[in-house]
């Protein structure tokens, strides 16, 4: 049996690369990232510890260049 204290916590901060998300609905900077990934692939989920609101944000700087796919259709 696994003691309960000896787990690891689960590390809800954000990557260290990434600027920190300001809440779309109150604009504080007192966010988490709750979720690499929100509804689509492109965007994450984020929660606002400031007003409880839970949002969405975009991973632009993930997006390939663009242009990237087409040197494959020749």
């Amino acid at each position: 049996m696994r003691d309960a204290a000896a787990k690891p916590e689960r590390d809800q901060q954000q990557p260290q690369d990434a600027p920190a998300a300001a809440c779309p609905f109150c604009g504080s900077d007192q966010t988490e990232l709750s979720s690499l990934f929100g509804s689509t692939s492109l965007t994450s989920q984020y929660h606002c510890r400031a007003c409880r609101s839970s949002f969405e944000r975009v991973k632009w700087g993930t997006l390939p260049p663009a242009g990237g796919g087409d040197a494959c259709r020749r």
